[in-house]
């Protein structure tokens, strides 16, 4: 990641205004970007805890997705916030703090990921012909599987924590970047963790989302021939295939952007690059991290738009925490 603060002399005025533009746009994007995130998956939250989502094993995985997509905005977002716009605080001298934030910074939107992964396969099991694939679709599975994707999500990561570590960016030796070792590990953070692992995962993704497609179609045709029941679950299901349809969509989209700006910074790292290279390169690195952020910003606008189930529990149980704020109050002026 490109954490540099460009000195410029009175021949690189314009370079200077660039950097300013670029800052300015980036503050103001990254802020709302975290509030809009934060604010979404909090509405999240409420929709998907309502009585009608509560039970479903997809919507349990769409939950935990939500709680880490939360966690990376504020964490990742805010300190990433303040290091690059109050300098008076940056604390990436210490080799604690770089190994610690990047790690947290890789894990968390990680296990966002896998989940809406296990979202994508538990809809694929739960459409299976086969009774014992349908049986694996369950609520206490899910959360059995869901802290099993935690623990080793943090196992497998745990290497970031002993082969990263702070560089020289200059000849005063007082600008840092936090970056993995030179060598073999380099090109292993660069290949696998951000390309083969989210590649992986995605291609995952797609493969069992268009497999559920097809099989969801077939289902439609017999709809009319089971009860009202077991019809209102297929209607659930359908309304939460689309969403996983649309959100693998945009997160391939959003994902990649940024992880082939990264793997271009680390093999780029090492080089002489001149200002006008640097400042494109800075550029380059917050609206790619911009757009990342948006990839864990963007659940509950997708959600909103795309499903009319969701948006007609959201309001309801927004009408219903209203009138139990409302009824409380009552209550308590009554006394």
């Amino acid at each position: 990641m490109i954490n540099i603060k460009i000195k410029t002399n009175n021949n690189d005025e314009d370079i200077e205004n660039i950097n300013k533009i670029i800052n300015s746009i980036t503050l103001c994007v990254s802020f709302l970007t975290i509030i809009i995130g934060t604010l979404g998956g909090l509405c999240n939250i409420i929709t998907f805890t309502s009585k009608e989502f509560r039970s479903n094993s997809c919507v349990t995985y769409f939950f935990c997705s939500t709680i880490f997509d939360i966690i990376y905005l504020l964490l990742s977002g805010t300190t990433r916030f303040l290091l690059d716009y109050f300098p008076s605080i940056r604390n990436d001298q210490s080799i604690l703090f770089c190994k610690f934030r990047t790690y947290f910074v890789i894990v968390i939107p990680k296990l966002s990921i896998y989940f809406i992964m296990a979202a994508t396969i538990d809809r694929y099991l739960s459409t299976s012909s086969s009774k014992k694939c349908r049986n694996l679709s369950r609520i206490k599975l899910a959360w059995r599987i869901s802290i099993i994707i935690i623990i080793v999500s943090l196992i497998t990561n745990s290497h970031i924590l002993f082969f990263y570590e702070l560089q020289s960016q200059n000849n005063n030796n007082n600008i840092y970047q936090c970056v993995p070792y030179r060598g073999f590990y380099t090109i292993f953070v660069s290949i696998y963790v951000f390309v083969l692992n989210p590649l992986i995962t995605y291609i995952i993704m797609l493969i069992y989302i268009l497999i559920t497609l097809v099989r969801l179609r077939t289902l439609r045709c017999r709809l009319g021939f089971v009860n009202n029941s077991r019809k209102k679950y297929r209607i659930i299901d359908r309304h939460l295939i689309i969403l996983i349809f649309v959100h693998v969509g945009l997160g391939m989209l959003l994902t990649f952007f940024r992880a082939g700006f990264l793997v271009y910074s680390f093999w780029t790292n090492n080089m002489k690059k001149n200002i006008w290279r640097i400042t494109t390169e800075l550029f380059f690195d917050k609206f790619s991290l911009i757009s990342f952020y948006m990839n864990f910003a963007k659940s509950f606008p997708v959600n909103i738009l795309t499903s009319s189930l969701f948006r007609r529990i959201f309001y309801q149980r927004i009408i219903n925490l209203f009138r139990t704020i409302c009824s409380s109050r009552k209550g308590m002026f009554n006394k």
